[in-house]
């Protein structure tokens, strides 16, 4: 059972370090595998804004970029067909360590000096769009760590639940077991809806075979929408692998 602590304390108030509710968790006899950081591999990407783009005189499907990561203009080679000037994407700056090991040093593509490597959310592990380098809010500022302006910082908790636990087996539960030991109540995750009657159902529910099904339980959903999920359902799935 994987879980964050931003994710937790959306069920729980609670300002305890993660290595104190990994205590608690193993005081109750459940068993913590792991308590480590999210995104590891966003130490030393920030946010950047491309202030200019110009061609690269030896390459058709490079460019070059003037970027602005806080501290004066960065020339960065890019490929992306997406870089333009005022967009503001991810920086990842020489030293970075990208996943999959790919260490960031400065370097000369097709001639050009390159500092940096501007970033598509699938290179930083964050998601899976490989469309072009990420492009992230307008209003944000340049030089500010990646994982802090998307909220990411975050701790990922794994515990090894035996099978006399399955009550444990959903952040809730987790929640649950830490409010007990700390005094808290649990928040409830959603309101919870309106039950519709018999009246304004627009269809009927019948039990033909009453000794065979003594009750049966129907729920009528609407505006089900299909399509990618929201980013905030993506990063908790992608922060707990």
């Amino acid at each position: 059972m994987k879980f964050t602590l931003n994710w937790l304390r959306e069920y729980i108030d609670t300002d305890l370090e993660p290595a104190r509710i990994a205590d608690h968790l193993t005081m109750l006899g459940l068993e913590v595998d792991a308590c480590v950081p999210c995104y590891p591999e966003l130490n030393g990407v920030v946010v950047a804004r491309i202030e200019a783009v110009f061609p690269h005189p030896n390459a058709d499907k490079l460019v070059l970029c003037d970027v602005n990561a806080g501290q004066g203009l960065t020339r960065v080679v890019c490929g992306a067909p997406n870089a333009r000037a005022g967009l503001v994407t991810p920086l990842a700056l020489p030293g970075a360590v990208l996943p999959g090991g790919f260490t960031i040093k400065p370097a000369k593509i097709r001639g050009e000096e390159s500092c940096g490597m501007l970033c598509s959310a699938k290179e930083l592990g964050i998601a899976e769009d490989q469309a072009g380098i990420m492009e992230l809010a307008a209003d944000l500022q340049p030089g500010v760590a990646l994982s802090q302006a998307l909220g990411l910082v975050d701790t990922m908790i794994e515990v090894d639940l035996t099978p006399n636990r399955p009550d444990c087996a959903s952040v809730l539960g987790i929640a649950r077991e830490v409010g007990g030991v700390i005094g808290k109540r649990i928040k409830p995750p959603v309101d919870t809806p309106p039950a519709l009657s018999d009246e304004n159902l627009p269809f009927s529910v019948e039990v033909e075979a009453v000794a065979d099904c003594p009750r049966y339980a129907a729920r009528l959903v609407r505006k089900v929408k299909i399509g990618p999920s929201p980013w905030w359902l993506r990063q908790r799935l992608l922060a707990v692998g």
